[in-house]
């Protein structure tokens, strides 16, 4: 794209050249989405209650303040998990299935969520379209901490029920660049599994089998459009048509 990009920490900053000079991009908060909106995002449960208040199907969850909370919760369901609030990258989750496994956390930085066994689906939405989706495939659990495999889908397999969903779901918590995880069960009915505003795009262009498709030139294409930033001098035409 004549930007000359170059990665300034190992993940999160890098640079590009402009005609203005050198400008930095720090994927570690998307220049594309308000703080607002990726704050929102960064919490698991105020996404899920912005989920429930727009009717957008959820998983049945709930944010304990104690301990005894925790334990109805699981009394319920039997089987759960714990996220923290503001974590990422499937770190610090655990499969919960006794009461002993919930005193060993500080409870009122989790979230709790019924566990439902599925398909795992990433939709990545920029701009109110879908670019890309692939499955993952983490083993027998996320918790055994497998080896990730991510198997990305050509676009006539993509289901329009959750192509549409996903493009909601950016809309209502307002942003413009979102990848949105969806698990599907054995019935075939799926669940949002979570929302993430910054998103590892490598699976998309190196997925473990499936088609590669190239999410970081349109994400770089669509920040150089939003922000009005030209490339240097001969380099070509950006255009944010097609995949």
């Amino acid at each position: 794209m004549g930007l000359h990009p170059f990665w300034l920490t190992p993940n999160g900053l890098f640079a590009i050249t402009t005609v203005d000079g050198e400008r930095y991009i720090n994927f570690a908060r998307s220049p594309l989405n308000s703080h607002v909106a990726a704050s929102l995002s960064k919490d698991k449960h105020l996404t899920r209650l912005i989920l429930e208040r727009n009717g957008i199907p959820n998983i049945p969850f709930t944010r304990p303040k104690t301990q005894q909370e925790a334990q109805s919760f699981l009394n319920l369901y039997g089987k759960i998990i714990a996220k923290p609030v503001a974590g990422s990258g499937s770190r610090d989750i655990h499969i919960i299935t006794e009461a002993l496994q919930l005193r060993d956390l500080k409870i009122d930085q989790y979230i709790l969520e019924k566990y439902i066994q599925g398909e795992e689906l990433r939709y990545l939405v920029l701009n109110g379209d879908v670019i890309g989706v692939y499955q993952s495939k983490y083993g027998t659990s996320v918790q055994a901490n497998r080896a990730l495999q991510c198997i990305s889908s050509p676009q006539e397999t993509w289901s329009p029920t959750i192509v549409t969903s996903a493009v909601r779901v950016a809309q209502v918590l307002g942003l413009s660049f979102a990848a949105v995880d969806y698990l599907t069960d054995a019935s075939g009915r799926s669940y949002i599994l979570e929302v993430n505003t910054t998103p590892d795009l490598k699976w998309f262009h190196q997925p473990s089998s499936g088609p590669a498709v190239d999410v970081a030139r349109l994400f770089l294409e669509a920040i150089l459009e939003d922000e009005a930033i030209a490339p240097i001098s001969g380099s070509p035409q950006l255009t944010t048509q097609g995949i």
